[in-house]
């Protein structure tokens, strides 16, 4: 099997993951910025990491674009974010980021993650702290809202080395 993993991560948690599928799975991994010109060619299984940031999924228009080179190889996208990971939610993402066709061709994963404000731009702490203070704005907020404002409070890590295992699982299928 020659596997390669193609990441794009702005706070740390998209590469850990990475970087543990690399070791697992004895891949290839490059950073999204360092690829250069890809040669997909000499890999029959291609996996591509990113984050979800404000409900698209960071740089999947590349990736996309790469897809008809792809063909008839085994090809997957994990993604990763703060939200915790409830179905529901998960596939309302993958249905905003992804078409059906891409869906049918392309298997997804969502590795939870967490929030790192201290590796955030500027622009992006100015937009959680509006998200934070919305939330604490609201007359009568849901138990969903209530954990959401406890969530984004402050940075947390929920990476975990085992929510890669459907995504290894999967690689290994074939």
């Amino acid at each position: 099997m020659r596997l390669l993993i193609v990441y794009y991560s702005k706070t740390g948690f998209t590469k850990q993951y990475a970087q543990w599928l690399q070791e697992d799975l004895h891949g290839d991994c490059i950073s999204l910025p360092e690829r250069g010109q890809v040669d997909f060619s000499s890999y029959d299984k291609v996996v591509f990491g990113s984050s979800v940031h404000a409900g698209r999924i960071r740089k999947w228009k590349w990736f996309r674009e790469q897809l008809p080179r792809l063909q008839g190889k085994q090809v997957a996208l994990f993604f990763t974010g703060a939200m915790p990971p409830e179905e529901e939610t998960v596939a309302q993402c993958v249905a905003q980021n992804l078409t059906q066709e891409e869906r049918n061709a392309v298997r997804t994963f969502y590795l939870w993650s967490g929030l790192r404000y201290e590796a955030m731009g500027p622009v992006d702490r100015w937009m959680m702290g509006m998200f934070r203070k919305m939330l604490a704005a609201q007359k009568n907020p849901s138990p969903q809202d209530r954990e959401a404002a406890r969530m984004v409070a402050s940075s947390y890590d929920k990476t975990d080395r085992a929510f890669l295992k459907p995504l290894e699982d999967y690689l290994r299928e074939r």
